[in-house]
């Protein structure tokens, strides 16, 4: 199969028609119908299929296409890199975080690596831990850190501990429940909350540290995703409750107003790692950026 291909069927799936694909290829609709029909006959069956609104994908045509995206990022990478290095910056560095544990320690570790590293170019993604872990695999980033929800990483991915962090209930300072001395089982149940991500594989843990302080049904006013700095500014309102992380609280709660409340359940464990692929360390210089990554985050716990 033609890789140029691939990435043209991804284009016409993401666009729904081939009319828009074409002009956003610079090809002419009879070049990609023929191109399509090459692949078809390549990959032995339908890859799309067309109506009055559009195009629709075939199951077959997915799985093609995701190849065809993976070849796309690939090519931007390359072009990314070939533009860095004319610009005299010569080695790049992938960072992904989760949202709360990024705005709380990423300032600090960027500035460490800066220092450090004087021709390196940072590229730094904040999005949900589960999701940068799959981008991770696929190759899309060097580092993650983030917790887990794995007894163990996936093959050839390697975790290493950067705190043995739990979750908290957490409001702003003008809350009812600031500055309480103790909440009553189930008192919590009738309180408006602010959602960290939703369809989560973390959602357990929250559900059964809710339900262990009387809260069955977390009634979430809002859902925050990928998003850590929106989710402070509304909580330090001090109209809602949210589950959060402990050790970024203990370094963002001061500055945003925000209480951690006594609980009157048991808290969940939420420790925090550093991701990569096992490939990633065997050269020196990454390494070397990820000892120095584990030292600052360590140093900030």
């Amino acid at each position: 199969m033609d890789p140029r291909h691939l990435v043209q069927l991804a284009t016409i799936l993401e666009k729904g028609s081939i009319t828009q694909a074409s002009r956003h290829l610079h090809l002419t609709q009879p070049t990609l119908t023929h191109n399509m029909q090459t692949l078809e006959m390549q990959a032995g069956g339908q890859l799309f299929e067309r109506s009055r609104y559009g195009v629709r994908s075939t199951p077959l045509g997915e799985m093609l296409a995701r190849e065809g995206r993976a070849i796309a990022r690939r090519l931007k990478d390359a072009a990314e890199v070939s533009a860095r290095h004319r610009g005299g910056i010569r080695r790049q560095l992938r960072i992904g975080s989760g949202p709360m544990v990024g705005a709380a320690v990423l300032d600090e570790v960027t500035r460490a690596l800066l220092a450090r590293f004087d021709d390196l170019a940072l590229s730094v993604r904040s999005d949900r831990p589960h999701v940068l872990v799959e981008q991770l695999i696929d190759g899309q980033h060097d580092f993650v850190i983030g917790p887990s929800w794995l007894e163990r990483p996936p093959e050839g991915i390697e975790r290493r501990l950067l705190v043995a962090d739990s979750l908290g209930v957490y409001a702003g300072l003008g809350h009812p429940f600031a500055g309480r001395a103790s909440i009553a089982h189930g008192e919590a149940e009738a309180a408006d909350w602010i959602s960290l991500g939703t369809a989560s594989p973390f959602d357990q843990d929250v559900r059964a540290m809710l339900s262990g302080g009387g809260v069955q049904q977390m009634r979430a006013q809002v859902t925050v995703l990928g998003e850590a700095f929106v989710l402070l500014e509304m909580l330090a309102r001090g109209r809602h409750l949210s589950v959060l992380p402990d050790f970024p609280l203990r370094r963002l709660g001061r500055r945003f107003g925000l209480a951690q409340l006594p609980w009157p359940g048991p808290a969940a464990a939420r420790p925090i790692y550093l991701w990569n692929r096992v490939t990633t360390t065997e050269s020196g210089l990454m390494a070397e950026v990820g000892e120095l990554i584990l030292n600052e985050v360590r140093a900030l716990g």
